[in-house]
């Protein structure tokens, strides 16, 4: 039963473990903030969402500043 218990632990290690390494290895391309204010690149979530191109491959990042979006 422990050895059992130990090779689950191992395989949800190495699966958590290559998340991580997957994540880390593929760069942002692109930072895009939104802000209400209008101190970011978009004042609304949807503008910014509707800004990234159909054929993009790459990671854009949506920063979205603190406030109520509606």
């Amino acid at each position: 039963m422990k050895f059992l218990l130990y090779v689950i632990f191992l395989l949800l290690t190495s699966l958590l473990l290559r998340v991580s390494i997957i994540a880390t290895a593929v760069p942002v391309m692109k930072t895009m903030v939104v802000d209400l204010e209008g101190h970011g690149d978009f004042k609304s979530v949807q503008k910014a969402i509707d800004s990234i191109p159909n054929e993009n491959q790459g990671w854009i990042k949506i920063y979205i500043k603190a406030g109520i979006y509606r």
